[in-house]
This record gives C-alpha cells, sequence and structure tokens, in this order.
C-alpha cells in the first residue's frame, strides 16, 4: 500500500518537474462579470476567477504539495483605505484517494472532489462580504495572485505567477446602495 502511495507522489513529483523543463503555455486570468448586493450594513461581492487554471495547472495540483491562490481585497473611498483583507482558496491533492480537498476562506467552506474540472469551477468562485455601514459610493479592488511554492525534490523555489505570465488579475468595482452589474 505505502509503495503505491509513494509512487504516485513521485509520479506527480516528476511531472511537475516536467512540466518546469518543459514549454508552457500560460494563462490569462482575468475576473468576471462582478455583482454587488447590500443588504442592511452587508456588501456582498460575487464574481469567477476566469482562464486561471487550464494548461499546467493539473499537474502543479496534483503535486501533493497544498497550493494556495490569494485574493486582496481593498475598499477605499477616494484614497482614503476604509477596508483591507486578504484570503485564500486551497487545495492539497491525496494520492492515495485521489481526492482534491478545497478550502474557501471566503466563503468558510471545505469540500472535496476527484474531478479536475469541479475543482476548477469551485476554486474559482469568489462570493466575499463585508460588514460596515460605511461602505456606500466607495471602490473596491480584488486582486489574485499566487505565491512562490518550494519543490523539494528539485531543492528550488518554483514561482507560480509564471503560469499567469506574472499578471495579476485584477477588478474595480464602485460599491452602489443598489445592486450593481458591470
Amino acid at each position: 500500500m505505502f509503495q503505491i502511495l509513494a509512487e504516485k507522489v513521485i509520479s506527480g513529483l516528476a511531472a511537475f518537474s516536467m512540466l518546469l523543463l518543459s514549454s508552457y503555455q500560460g494563462n490569462e486570468a482575468s475576473f468576471s462579470a462582478y455583482t454587488t448586493s447590500f443588504l442592511d450594513d452587508r456588501m456582498f461581492l460575487e464574481c469567477k476567477l476566469e482562464n486561471a487554471f487550464e494548461n499546467d495547472f493539473e499537474e502543479i495540483f496534483k503535486s501533493g504539495q497544498s497550493i494556495d491562490i490569494y485574493f486582496s481585497v481593498k475598499i477605499s473611498d477616494r484614497d482614503v483605505i476604509i477596508h483591507e483583507e486578504e484570503f485564500k482558496h486551497s487545495i492539497i491533492f491525496d494520492p492515495l484517494t485521489q481526492l482534491f480537498s478545497i478550502e474557501l476562506e471566503d466563503q468558510g467552506l471545505s469540500f472535496s472532489t476527484n474531478s479536475y474540472d469541479e475543482l476548477k469551477i469551485i476554486i474559482s468562485n469568489i462570493e466575499y462580504s463585508f460588514k460596515d455601514e460605511n461602505i456606500h459610493d466607495c471602490t473596491l479592488t480584488l486582486k489574485a495572485y499566487l505565491p512562490k511554492i518550494r519543490l523539494i525534490a528539485l531543492n528550488r523555489d518554483f514561482d507560480l505567477m509564471m503560469l499567469w505570465k506574472y499578471n495579476e488579475p485584477k477588478l474595480t468595482a464602485k460599491l452602489e446602495s443598489e445592486n450593481h452589474e458591470d
């Protein structure tokens, strides 16, 4: 049993290493149209991260290492920052069960799936909320970025932003009292 597990981990690391040595296409990650809504003193933002996890990401997610996608939110009134927060979506693949475990900090939810297509849908959905009475008529900025990870098998760091062509997806939304779609 442990030999099968070790083989799956090694094959995942080998595939990931091959990715580093081969050419990659990179992705044009961006945010979709968004919706904002208000309920009493709470603001809700929903959008999707599009074209972010195509091409080489399946091998990276199956490497057996925990992979995080970071999001930063700033709400400002003119040039004054009212609120600033960072959250992440975390993925780790278990080669023994062939399951992806997913945690979404913005939603406070955890999932498991064996489908890479379902994984992409889950980690691409952003549902962020914030409670403050003074957020009407402000500007919200949402950015996504990927960290550097340490590849133990190769004893070197790998900047995952390379797979997004070093471009951070960014969304800027005007927060108004009514529902708004762009």
